[in-house]
């Protein structure tokens, strides 16, 4: 039996010290899931409890084929997270949430209390692709046997695609690996070594010619000077957004960079999330980036029909051509 009542108290009674998080004593089918973790929305959906979502981020709720796919996201509440990354565990409460998941950047005040809710608190490990792989693992255990099957199938899959490019990449010598800029947000902003961007470059092949630009820094993420770009004068840019390919394509100031003059600035696929981030769509990431790079190489790899196959082996959804082009060139 669940005790919301109590917990609302406790919120202002003071916490209740327990050394572990009880499993809901709730149906699947019954879970109620929150998350202000935007990709674990993905996570969760490809796992079969994208209806079980009744606490979510804004950021989740405006990505075009994920609100297809799951029209109720539209009136799930948004978990707000104050300036500091923490949760409020009173609106957990108040959605009556099971299990909430959370990356370790962010904190939850008066976690007890959501505890002696029988509330169960997932918190992960991020910015990397083995911490994304034993994510979507951890939270399958977390949903049921059903859900736990299919992210081992997810794993077998990604660790599939893991040798279907080493293996091309094989023919690609390190002097013609070509050199990489991955813009974040703006044009201006990156990352290095180490972090997910550097992981899926790692896999696909590419030179991050920021790999070693916040090695002295705490964070290995940040905005940089324009004149750096340029002196690295990567040979492709993978921008996230298509607002900044733009950007970069067209100003004045970006085209002496040799991908500009050769017409090499791409911009990232965006599915249930962007294939950049923290998303189970990474597992094409990598292999779509490879296949950017190197086209000769990976001339057998289609991307359409990967990017078909993998959404109704995992989602379970048959997509449109039309979809399809919109994950691949997203506007």
């Amino acid at each position: 039996m669940r005790h919301y009542l109590l917990a609302l108290c406790l919120l202002f009674t003071g916490p209740v010290l327990l050394n572990a998080s009880p499993a809901p004593d709730v149906q699947a089918h019954d879970l109620r899931i929150a998350t202000p973790w935007p990709a674990q929305n993905a996570i969760i959906m490809m796992l079969g409890y994208g209806d079980n979502i009744v606490g979510t981020s804004m950021v989740a709720k405006q990505i075009p084929l994920f609100r297809q796919m799951l029209p109720h996201i539209d009136d799930v509440p948004v978990i707000g997270t104050t300036g500091g990354n923490e949760v409020n565990a009173e609106q957990i409460l108040s959605l009556q949430t099971d299990i909430l998941f959370i990356h370790d950047g962010i904190r939850i005040a008066q976690q007890d209390a959501l505890v002696q809710a029988g509330v169960r608190i997932l918190t992960f490990k991020a910015n990397g692709i083995q911490a994304l792989r034993d994510r979507v693992k951890r939270t399958g255990d977390a949903l049921g046997a059903q859900a736990g099957e299919k992210a081992r199938r997810y794993d077998n899959y990604f660790q599939d695609n893991i040798r279907r490019v080493q293996q091309r990449l094989l023919n690609v010598p390190e002097p013609a690996r070509l050199r990489v800029y991955h813009s974040m947000g703006n044009p201006l902003y990156t990352s290095g070594r180490p972090s997910l961007n550097q992981d899926w470059m790692d896999l696909a092949g590419a030179i991050n010619v920021a790999e070693n630009w916040f090695s002295s820094h705490s964070n290995t993420n940040g905005e940089v000077a324009l004149e750096q770009i340029i002196a690295a004068d990567p040979q492709v840019i993978i921008a996230m957004n298509d607002r900044d390919a733009q950007h970069i394509r067209h100003s004045p100031q970006w085209q002496t960079v040799d991908a500009v003059r050769n017409e090499r600035v791409y911009t990232n696929p965006r599915g249930m999330f962007w294939w950049c981030r923290e998303t189970s769509e990474e597992a094409l990431q990598f292999l779509w980036l490879a296949t950017v790079l190197y086209p000769e190489q990976f001339s057998d790899i289609n991307m359409t029909n990967e990017t078909a196959d993998f959404y109704r082996e995992f989602y379970g959804i048959i997509l449109t051509p039309q979809q399809i082009a919109g994950i691949l060139q997203p506007e």
